[in-house]
């Protein structure tokens, strides 16, 4: 099987974190935040920058797939493997769930749920006919989103400001914001994921991760500040902020317009986060954290059980119909994964890292702070499931 080239790894990056996160989220952060919204974008994206340098540190010695999930139990030991595992698959399974949701309401808003579990049914076919037809999807649908967002953002510059600003705000929503936008950011992890199918994934993974995610930061801090000087106080009302703006700012362009490349972004994204998870979960059942058979693959070189069983729990959880409980319980669950990242790579060896350890703490610190600062729903389900969890992992050994 013919392995991922850098750019391939680059574009997965960019079709993961380009997603339904940025037409949703922009809203329910601003209504957090207020005026110190950009103030949220820029410590999201500080927090991301940290931790892809960590996982980037990881990776460049750890070069299995599986992400976090392997640097846990290189590093830490099993236990914090298969919780960084689990977190990775709750959060995901979140994601996708939010994503689908969010392509059928802009496609199908009078049957989301329906459009919802068809688009990850097609998506997880793409999967496991090979991981190069995900690479060549995933380029497709980036540089549609990517081409349109620059020509939305060139075009709404010169529109007339917002009568209303947002409103000052609490400085304490500030890390609620940061959290709730951590779940767009949050992409790149899939390329770590994919670690073992990247050539030369111990040079090219790090890159891979750098480069998409300093493209996708550019792309939403312009967005929010477009956003916050165009609909001002109107922002933190929105589920749809970009549909919002074409109706405010671009004259003669429907907001239905948008509709199109919000269904091919969230689409981009469903496609790498599916094949992330599914790769995790085939990791974890061949060091026997999961069933084993999760671990079998097909001809193509996919984990196809794997794959069909992701599939099965992210539709769900699309059945509960809520896009907001999913994102907030997949920042809560994915910010605990990069906890743990963080912790591993304070605890590698410095021969095989020069990275100086503090960056290691600040992450591990930020990472925590803004997973308890969560909206609570998000947060208690996210402990609960976590928790059942390990219980399960315990029993199930006991019981050996």
């Amino acid at each position: 099987m013919k392995k991922l080239t850098a750019t391939d790894a680059v574009f997965i990056g960019l079709a993961a974190m380009l997603g339904a996160g940025v037409f949703v989220v922009f809203g329910p952060a601003a209504a957090l935040a207020g005026a110190w919204f950009p103030v949220a974008i820029a410590l999201a994206g500080l927090v991301a920058y940290l931790n892809a340098a960590t996982i980037a540190q990881l990776a460049a010695a750890v070069t299995r797939s599986g992400g976090t999930y392997a640097y846990g139990r290189h590093y830490l030991g099993n236990t914090w493997g298969f919780l960084a595992g689990a977190s990775f698959l709750v959060g995901k399974i979140g994601s996708a769930a939010a994503i689908a949701l969010t392509f059928a309401n802009y496609l199908t808003p009078d049957s989301p749920i329906l459009t919802a579990a068809l688009s990850v049914v097609v998506m997880a076919a793409i999967n496991i006919a090979g991981i190069n037809r995900t690479a060549f999807g995933s380029k497709v649908l980036a540089t549609i989103t990517i081409g349109f967002l620059a020509v939305f953002i060139l075009a709404a510059l010169f529109s007339a400001p917002a009568h209303s600003p947002l409103p000052a705000g609490d400085p304490v929503g500030i890390f609620g914001a940061a959290a709730l936008f951590f779940f767009a950011f949050a992409g790149y992890a899939r390329v770590a994921t994919l670690g073992g199918e990247v050539e030369s994934s111990e040079k090219n993974v790090p890159r891979a991760i750098r480069i998409s995610l300093a493209i996708v930061f550019a792309i939403y801090l312009a967005l929010g500040l477009l956003l916050s000087l165009k609909l001002g106080g109107e922002l933190g009302n929105s589920l749809t902020p970009l549909a919002d703006l074409a109706t405010h700012s671009l004259n003669g362009v429907s907001p239905l317009s948008i509709s199109p490349f919000a269904a091919v972004a969230a689409l981009g994204s469903l496609l790498a986060l599916l094949a992330g998870m599914s790769r995790t979960a085939a990791e974890m059942a061949s060091d026997g954290e999961l069933p084993r058979f999760l671990a079998s693959k097909i001809r193509t070189g996919a984990p196809a059980m794997a794959e069909i069983l992701i599939s099965f729990l992210v539709i769900l959880l699309v059945l509960s119909g809520s896009i907001l409980l999913t994102i907030g319980l997949s920042s809560f669950a994915i910010l605990s994964y990069y906890a743990i990242a963080n912790l591993a790579a304070y605890r590698q060896p410095a021969v095989e890292s020069s990275r100086p350890k503090w960056l290691n703490l600040a992450g591990l610190v930020l990472c925590v702070g803004l997973a308890l600062s969560v909206p609570p729903a998000g947060l208690l389900l996210g402990f609960a499931i976590l928790f059942l969890a390990l219980f399960l992992r315990w029993g199930l050994r006991v019981l050996r």
